[in-house]
């Protein structure tokens, strides 16, 4: 688990215009001073200090170059990403118009692991990384850097990271990440407003401006930053429901279950679990069909995909299916043989005739032949090769 260095700087932001603690503890240097390097062993009690844990065995952090970091995060990339679930993902991207034809997943990861990471820990061996160079060379972001792998680490060995739940492609895998991402960052936060003034991180911030952090597609970016940002929001609103031991509990026993929980924690608290949306899609096509990959888009995506995060809300669950006829090669997005059908089901009529209109605007400008219907709180849409396919789709 990686904290790419583009997030570092996301989240120093944040921090300095906002704040964030979970600790209580108002005590903050009041001067701006070098900053003198800290033991590890000291930053580790710190880290047990704020998450209220304790390590059973202290990690000792291993330094590695940006090339050893690209070549780990791709082997690591290619075992739990396979393949031909990532070129099913691409082109579902591609169809809607997310990713551009020709982006490959698997390069996006190259860039962001060769250039953009600060450190990383691997649930899988229990090593903890921290990536040589500038990006880490100032004491400030190497401090929060290491603050946020070693929580990995320490909640790792307390409350068992579930690898495989952070290895999928859709809606839930997003929100548990949401949930280890969030209560790292939490920490880090906490970390850094404990133990460095405003102005020494707002230095740390300053002297890493310039770095190279890669070029990313917007929705690709959007997806890296979530978990963090919002999965911050969600564990501290879960820590104000009662403190770490509700953050453990949702490791243990109920992690969030979409990401429209990561976004309005309250329905997580409140236990509003989301629905299951069915489709009949191999009806609709008839023989010569094969369908591709097959997930839960979510709240978050859905907003994502609209530019319009208000039309997603209300959402109560969905199910979408890429299906392709014919075999060999076709350049995506494949709208020739490709077809893709998404069904959404919301929590109100009013909320789906919200998205419905939000959804026909978006459609005006996408290519290719599509439908849309809508029947009570569901909104149906289909892509397809011909008009007829995707309308009997949506029926």
């Amino acid at each position: 688990m990686g904290t790419p260095f583009t997030v570092c700087l996301v989240l120093l932001a944040l921090f300095l215009g906002f704040g964030f603690a979970c600790d209580g503890n108002d005590e903050k240097p009041a001067a701006a001073k070098p900053v003198p390097a800290t033991p590890i062993a000291t930053l580790e009690r710190r880290v047990e200090q704020i998450r209220d844990l304790r390590f059973e065995t202290l990690p000792k952090p291993e330094e590695v170059s940006p090339r050893q970091a690209r070549r780990e995060g791709l082997e690591d990339f290619d075992r739990s990403y396979p393949p031909a679930r990532r070129r099913a993902d691409e082109e579902v991207l591609k169809l809607l118009g997310l990713l551009e034809p020709d982006v490959d997943l698997r390069g996006v990861s190259a860039s962001i692991f060769g250039q953009a990471v600060a450190g990383y820990y691997d649930p899988r061996n229990g090593r903890l990384r921290v990536v040589e160079g500038a990006q880490t060379a100032n004491q400030v972001l190497n401090e929060i850097t290491l603050s946020h792998e070693l929580t990995h680490a320490l909640e790792d060995q307390r409350l068992e990271l579930d690898i495989e739940k952070t290895s999928g492609s859709d809606d839930r895998a997003l929100a548990y990440l949401g949930l280890v991402e969030g209560s790292a960052t939490a920490v880090m936060f906490t970390y850094a407003e404990r133990h460095f003034s405003a102005e020494q991180t707002l230095g740390g911030l300053l002297s890493s401006l310039g770095q190279d952090t890669g070029d990313l597609p917007p929705f690709i970016e959007a997806q890296l930053i979530f978990p963090y940002i919002r999965g911050q929001q969600f564990v501290q609103r879960l820590y104000e429901a009662g403190g770490w031991g509700v953050v453990n509990a949702a490791y243990r026993f109920r992690p969030p279950a979409s990401t429209e929980q990561v976004l309005h924690p309250d329905k997580y608290l409140q236990v509003e679990q989301p629905e299951t949306v069915r489709l009949d899609a191999r009806k609709a096509l008839g023989d010569g069909w094969r369908r591709l990959a097959g997930g839960v888009w979510g709240e978050w995506a859905t907003g994502e995909l609209l530019g319009n995060p208000g039309a997603a809300e209300g959402w109560g669950g969905d199910r979408y299916e890429l299906w392709q006829r014919g075999s060999g090669d076709c350049a995506a997005p494949c709208r020739d043989r490709n077809a893709l059908v998404m069904r959404w089901r919301w929590d109100t009529r009013a909320a789906a005739r919200r998205f419905e209109a939000a959804l026909r605007e978006w459609l005006v400008d996408q290519p290719g032949s599509r439908a849309i219907s809508s029947r009570g709180p569901e909104v149906a849409l289909a892509l397809a090769p011909e008009a007829d396919v995707a309308q009997r789709l949506v029926e």
